[in-house]
């Protein structure tokens, strides 16, 4: 498949272009969250964290989120950046495909931070910690209908312990080099109930803002995150 077609392929639901109504925006904009359901087939969409540096939050969500879309053949992921240390706002986003602008204008109408880029409903979550993981519920809750990443970059609580322990898989990330000391504590500080695996940022600095715009998934990006898919059921 040549790039130009990958790249097309961001902005054209997946399949033969017929639209599952599960994968719609329930409600109005301004409607009350609705409880995560599956899509035809029986299967909830899957949930996602990563646990990363604060710099690498926003990309390496933003790949699992366009690496999850793909997997699950989702026209939009929710990506919610949970953590007040990382970086702004990539300077572009990709143009957005329908359902992400849907999903990203139904959670900025609930009062979120959230931007559509690509395939990717992009939402940024600060304050203090139980207010943060109570917003960040909040979210996932409103992107029931889709595949959901929680990227958190920084300290954990309690609070987004509580919040880890609902995901189908949590991600530790680190940079190629890491102390991987580091690394295992993060794991092992998880609950005994949490599903854990650990994978690398992806290194390429093209690699992470292309995804963190919504853009495409690199091979680099897609081998780095390669081990956290087969982790998923």
């Amino acid at each position: 498949m040549s790039r130009l077609r990958r790249i097309a392929d961001l902005f054209v639901v997946p399949g033969d272009g017929a639209r599952d109504p599960a994968w719609e925006q329930s409600g109005d904009a301004g409607g009350e969250p609705t409880a995560r359901r599956a899509p035809s087939g029986g299967r909830t969409p899957p949930g996602v964290a990563v646990l990363t540096a604060a710099a690498d939050a926003p990309a390496t969500g933003a790949a699992l989120g366009l690496a999850l879309a793909r997997r699950e053949r989702a026209p939009v992921a929710a990506v919610c950046v949970l953590g007040a240390g990382g970086p702004g706002r990539p300077a572009w986003r990709a143009p957005a495909h329908p359902a992400a602008r849907r999903l990203a204008a139904a959670l900025a109408a609930r009062g979120h931070d959230a931007r559509a880029a690509g395939r990717l409903a992009l939402v940024r979550v600060v304050g203090s910690d139980c207010q943060a993981a109570s917003d960040a519920r909040r979210v996932l809750a409103a992107a029931a209908h889709a595949p959901a990443v929680l990227a958190l970059g920084g300290p954990r609580s309690v609070s987004v312990d509580a919040l880890l322990a609902d995901q189908d898989l949590v991600v530790v990330a680190a940079r190629a080099g890491a102390d991987p000391v580091l690394t295992r504590l993060a794991v092992d500080g998880l609950s005994a109930a949490v599903r854990a695996c650990r994978c690398e940022v992806p290194a390429a600095p093209v690699a992470r803002a292309l995804a963190a715009a919504g853009l495409v998934l690199l091979p680099s990006a897609r081998r780095a995150l390669a081990a956290p898919l087969e982790g998923l059921p």
